[in-house]
Formats: C-alpha cells, structure tokens, sequence
C-alpha cells in the first residue's frame, strides 16, 4: 500500500487521480470516474503499480456507466423507495414504511458487501453476468474473509469521513470532499484488486483475458 500511496503523490501522476476526483459527486461526469477506478484496478490486475492514462476518455466514460449500473443491480433501492412510499401514506402505513426502509438499510450493507470484487471481476472480464455471479463472488471472499472485511469497514469510515468534508461552507468544501472521497476509492481499489488477486477468482475460465 505505501509504494503505491508513494506513487499516487508523484507530481509526474498525481493529476491523473485528482482530476477525475474533481468530478465524483458531479452526475454524468462521475462516470469517467469510476471508469478511471476500473481501468486502474485492471492495471493492477497484471501486478503493475501504475495508473492509467486518459486518452480513451470516452471508453472510459461508458465503462464507468457500466459499474453504476452493475451498482444498482446490487442495492435495495427498490425497498427504498416503497418504504418511502408507504410513510408518506399516514398512519399504519407510515409505521410499515419505517420497517421497510430499517430493513432496507440491512440488505444494502448486506449487498454491498460483495461489490468490491464484484469490481474487480468486471474490470476484468466486462461482463455483467459474472460480475452478479453471488455464489462465485462469495466463494471467493471466503478464504480472505478476514482482510476483505476489514478493508470493508475502513473503506467505510474512511468514506464517511471524506463526505463529512462536504459540510465546510463554499466551494473548498466541496473540492476537498471529492478529492477525499475519491482518494479512498482509489485506495480501496488498490486493496481488493490485490485481494482478489491473492483468490482463484482470476483463474476461472469464465473471465477474458486482462488487458490495461
């Protein structure tokens, strides 16, 4: 992890980090970056210690459109938005939309639990269908259960706190949030990809071939 830290302050590389983190909280832009994060988590894939070039802005765009919607698949947002529904109906329907929202809140840290190797398997073959794959992904995170965990639950805090950056009044605020925000991204990339290197994921036959 400090190599790669090292690497990322680099005055030669630093910008090609900080540039798409400029753009995370920004709709339709923010999916350059995410792509970014999917082509750098690609790269480490092949065991380099590098981040990608942004000459193929627009693959990159579409792969990054690509990981939102694989995102959605994963997260209750259709108990979310019946458990809204109902509180705005009044009375017993507002007690049940309370309990369905609660519940909401369990099956996304429940869901979202698989998304970083669901992440890392689509950077790798970009299929979907793999990258849905529940059976595969958790049979995967088994034998590094412990350090998958971990790195779950700090990439957690750690988001919470870049997003609580959001809060300082003017736009230093909202800079220093997203480029906080999207630092943990990328170095929570960096952490599961070479976690799920460490796994037999990689060497299932149902995945192309990786190329940067």
């Amino acid at each position: 992890m400090i190599p790669f830290i090292r690497f990322t302050f680099n005055k030669r590389y630093i910008l090609r980090w900080m540039v798409p983190g400029l753009f995370i909280y920004i709709p339709v832009l923010n999916f350059f970056s995410i792509g970014y994060l999917s082509r750098t988590s690609r790269i480490l894939l092949i065991g380099d210690l590098g981040l990608p070039p942004w000459q193929d802005r627009t693959g990159t765009w579409f792969e990054g459109l690509t990981m939102i919607f694989v995102f959605i698949l994963y997260e209750p947002f259709f108990l979310f938005f019946s458990g809204f529904f109902f509180t705005s109906l009044g009375s017993f329907f507002s007690v049940l939309g309370s309990l369905v929202v609660k519940v909401s809140y369990v099956f996304l840290f429940v869901f979202s639990f698989f998304l970083p190797f669901a992440f890392a398997i689509y950077s790798e073959s970009h299929e979907i269908r793999q990258a849905l794959a529940f059976e595969r992904i958790w049979r995967g995170i088994k034998p590094v259960f412990l350090p998958y965990a971990f790195g779950y639950i700090i990439s957690l805090c750690f988001l919470y706190i870049g997003k609580a950056l959001f809060r300082i009044p003017y736009l230093f605020g909202f800079v220093l949030s997203s480029l906080a925000v999207y630092y943990v991204l990328l170095l929570s990339t960096y952490y599961f990809t070479h976690l799920y290197r460490r796994t037999d994921l990689t060497q299932e036959p149902s995945g192309r071939p990786t190329t940067p």
